[in-house]
């Protein structure tokens, strides 16, 4: 792995901040990345965010992205689906455009593989990529039974993801953003406007992108 720090950015979308199980997972990381000899930068998207600008240099100056969400009715949380409307407007752009992406997801007891998978795909059209052993599901029922089966001879549960699994997801995460990134070409695409103002959290959203019902 590369010995010169990237800058790591972890985006925590739990609708508890962090005092959710999304929080306890960007603390861990924080720590883990620190352990890695790696740079990391907390964006909490419940908690108030600069403007949009702000936010944009903010990504931009981040190598690669840990985003963590919670499972909301087999869906990721309302303030990640606000940030991802809100920064399509970065599509392609130094914020994100070939930088590595990886996720974690925590879930009561279904429906996190596939958030996480629809996850990597959105953030796949804004630019990133998913380096290899890249997610991480952690779920309730799966935590219940690694604890119920500690100290087993035979564990029937050694390939149920746990916390200690983000290890190998953040070393593959900084392995993959010291790659160079001047390489990767963009396909011909309609270039948003990055907008100024402060962080629309709430009401109407309006972007700028063509309106073509009247």
């Amino acid at each position: 792995m590369t010995t010169t720090a990237k800058n790591i950015g972890i985006i925590n979308g739990s609708l508890r901040g962090a005092a959710g199980n999304s929080g306890a997972v960007a603390k861990q990381a924080v720590q883990l990345l620190n352990g890695l000899q790696q740079q990391a930068t907390v964006l909490t998207l419940t908690d108030p965010l600069p403007t949009i600008r702000e936010v944009y240099e903010l990504l931009a100056g981040c190598d690669g992205f840990l985003v963590i969400s919670g499972v909301y009715w087999n869906n990721w949380s309302s303030p990640l689906q606000r940030f991802i409307e809100v920064t399509t407007a970065f599509e392609n752009t130094p914020a994100f455009f070939g930088k590595p992406v990886a996720c974690t997801v925590t879930m009561d007891s279904v429906g996190g593989i596939e958030v996480a998978a629809r996850l990597q795909a959105v953030f796949g059209g804004l630019g990133c990529w998913s380096p290899p052993c890249s997610t991480v599901v952690l779920s309730r029922t799966g935590q219940e039974a690694i604890d119920a089966s500690a100290g087993s001879a035979d564990d029937p549960n050694n390939d149920v993801w746990r916390m200690d699994d983000l290890q190998i997801v953040l070393q593959n995460l900084a392995t993959a953003a010291a790659i160079p990134r001047h390489n990767w070409v963009a396909w011909p695409h309609t270039e948003l406007q990055i907008p100024d103002g402060p962080w629309p959290g709430e009401g109407p959203l309006d972007l700028g992108t063509p309106k073509f019902l009247f």
